[in-house]
């Protein structure tokens, strides 16, 4: 008994279903388009993180406060706060842009966590490096600043700079693997720890190369 041959239209109709089916489940598994989000859809998405951020800041007021005698001891020492908040989140935020392309592009996956925050942390390293040795000759040049405190911003850029982007890739990196969007999460995190964190650092090797002690603010 030969079998009857199939219609046109009976493979067209499975072609169709097995399509819409596949099509399901793109649509399932697609990221939100921003074309069809509305504006409370975005301030909804974004102002947690915002308040994160916040928070962060007001953490970083603490750690000012908790210096405060460094500060009067060492008024100059308070030029380089803004630099040194500006160029943790900035260099943090190079770092989360580099390694969510990185993602996009399937160049790295939320596997290779060692690798990537290593390369990341060495290159914010040898870039704050850089940055200091040039804030080191400005206070060479400038009598506004002590050398002590130029050489203190010079060794607390480096470091900073080796925190953020580690952190930055790391962040990163964890929001893949669960499933957040690294774009939207990763940098008000990052910023948030590093603005306190930095400034914790900076003023710690600022103590260590002044030789600063509590009781010399009293003196």
């Amino acid at each position: 008994m030969t079998p009857l041959p199939l219609s046109v239209h009976s493979v067209d109709s499975g072609s169709k279903r097995r399509d819409k089916l596949k099509q399901h489940d793109i649509d399932d598994n697609e990221e939100p388009n921003y074309s069809r989000e509305g504006v409370l859809d975005i301030a909804r998405s974004r102002t947690g993180w915002l308040l994160v951020f916040c928070i962060g800041l007001l953490l970083a007021a603490v750690v000012v406060e908790q210096f405060e005698d460094v500060l009067a001891g060492h008024v100059e020492l308070s030029f380089f706060v803004p630099l040194i908040m500006g160029h943790g989140g900035n260099t943090g935020s190079q770092s989360v842009t580099t390694v969510i392309r990185a993602l996009a592009l399937k160049q790295v996956t939320n596997k290779d966590v060692v690798r990537v925050v290593a390369k990341e942390a060495t290159a914010g390293c040898m870039m704050g490096a850089v940055l200091g040795l040039c804030i080191l000759a400005f206070s060479w040049v400038w009598s506004g600043i002590s050398l002590q405190v130029g050489a203190a911003v010079s060794i607390a850029l480096p470091l900073v700079s080796l925190w953020a982007n580690g952190l930055g890739a790391l962040l990163t990196l964890l929001a893949d693997r669960l499933h957040f969007d690294p774009a939207v999460t990763s940098v008000p995190f990052m910023t948030t720890i590093v603005d306190s964190t930095g400034l914790i650092i900076y003023f710690y090797i600022a103590k260590w190369m002044l030789g600063f002690n509590s009781s010399e603010a009293h003196q």
